[in-house]
């Protein structure tokens, strides 16, 4: 029987994914002025080099947890079911972020520090989302569709975190000041979605394909790199996400070296990109999965995310010129982020979704922990061609795609 994503059964898992992604993009307004600004005492050190290396190593504590658990727990899930790993993983995400609440609350580096790495490896479930969105889908066009509502989701739920994160991360308003505060909302809110899942969630049929190994994630990636179908995918799709969250986590640093804006405009900012990731898969997203297949849909979204991110390095252009630039970069990069999905969805097995999903979220772990240092080492040397190596990761992409596609017709 046909099945929407928005059923009752399935508004748990969408709840889910909404949460992981809140938690994720929680601490872009609250982390930087927790390390940067030494009269909150954080840390011990009054070293800028030392506060702005911690940063680093805290925020790629995150990804580098997750780059383990993701394939795991997708792999787990295709032998014991999706609703038994949504149960453990957000129990495991709830006491992440309440100890990151609490390692701030008491100025803790390594209270916090483990709060993140659990957290991270417990937002492995994003894999559980979109596996059980492939499970009720049971066309290539629904595919489409339905990985097109979930990035929906994730622009809302990254335009709320940096909204109440920010209402909370100002130091100047120290009425306001309670940097952990949106981290005990956030461990409240997956525990109301952790009853939900109780309640209403029901198990897919599924069949277990191979045994649970420790070690899954290793041997996940190490076959995806020896599977010729699917080793192209996935080095399109770690460009893709390579250049894309590259440009994000630096944006911030480029609009103040550059355009020396205020901080009220960052977040304007950044809450405008989630608006626009939101409104490119709630509009466009339904209407090109009805006419395009998904794989030309994420060649030609690469290809302008390419050709925009080059246009922001025209020299001396005023900021609304940059802003509009990156904007349409942004909407070419919610449509690569749903439709490269959808590409690697469908060209994996039913039975193996778990598997497949979780390898590639574990690929944008791996994008998420080379990202900031190679972003870093070049925005050291010279911020203006931080632009050019991302724009150049997406043309790559776009080649290699395009390559593999023709060799694929050739045959």
């Amino acid at each position: 029987m046909k099945e929407s994503v928005w059923s009752r059964r399935f508004f748990p898992v969408l709840l889910t994914y909404f949460i992981d992604t809140f938690g994720l993009a929680i601490v872009y307004p609250i982390f930087t002025p927790l390390f940067l600004k030494p009269q909150l005492h954080l840390l011990g050190t009054e070293d800028l080099f030392q506060r702005t290396f911690l940063l680093g190593l805290l925020i790629a504590s995150f990804p580098l947890a997750q780059f383990f658990g993701a394939p795991l727990i997708g792999g787990i899930s295709d032998r014991i079911g999706r609703k038994k790993v949504f149960i453990g993983t957000i129990t495991g995400g709830i006491i992440g972020y309440l100890l990151t609440g609490v390692g701030i609350h008491l100025r803790d580096l390594t209270l916090l520090w483990f709060g993140r790495t659990i957290t991270g490896f417990f937002a492995g479930n994003l894999t559980l989302c979109l596996a059980a969105i492939v499970d009720i889908s049971h066309t290539q066009k629904e595919r489409t569709r339905n990985f097109g509502w979930i990035g929906v989701l994730g622009g809302l739920g990254f335009v709320l975190a940096i909204l109440i994160g920010g209402s909370f991360s100002n130091p100047d308003l120290n009425i306001f000041f309670r940097p952990e505060i949106p981290f005990f909302i956030t461990g409240i809110l997956s525990g109301i979605n952790l009853l939900l899942i109780l309640r209403f969630f029901r198990e897919s049929k599924t069949k277990p394909h191979d045994k649970i190994e420790i070690l899954k994630s290793l041997k996940n990636i190490g076959c995806a790199i020896r599977s010729k179908e699917m080793r192209s995918i996935y080095i399109v799709y770690f460009l893709f996400m390579l250049g894309w969250v590259t440009s994000m986590q630096f944006l911030s640093t480029y609009l103040i070296d550059i355009f020396n804006v205020s901080i009220n405009v960052i977040t304007l900012t950044f809450v405008s990109i989630g608006l626009i990731w939101s409104l490119a898969n709630f509009i466009i997203n339904p209407i090109l999965s009805r006419l395009i297949h998904p794989s030309r849909t994420f060649y030609f979204g690469l290809v302008f995310l390419s050709l925009f991110l080059f246009l922001t390095l025209i020299p001396h252009e005023p900021l609304f010129v940059f802003l509009i630039h990156f904007f349409i970069a942004t909407f070419a990069a919610a449509l690569s982020w749903t439709n490269g999905l959808a590409t690697i969805s469908l060209n994996a097995s039913k039975l193996m979704q778990g598997s497949i999903l979780g390898v590639n979220q574990s690929i944008v772990a791996m994008a998420s922990i080379v990202g900031p240092i190679v972003g870093g080492l070049i925005a050291g040397l010279d911020i203006h061609k931080l632009f050019c190596f991302t724009a150049s990761c997406s043309l790559l992409g776009a080649l290699l795609l395009f390559i593999r596609s023709f060799g694929i017709k050739q045959t």
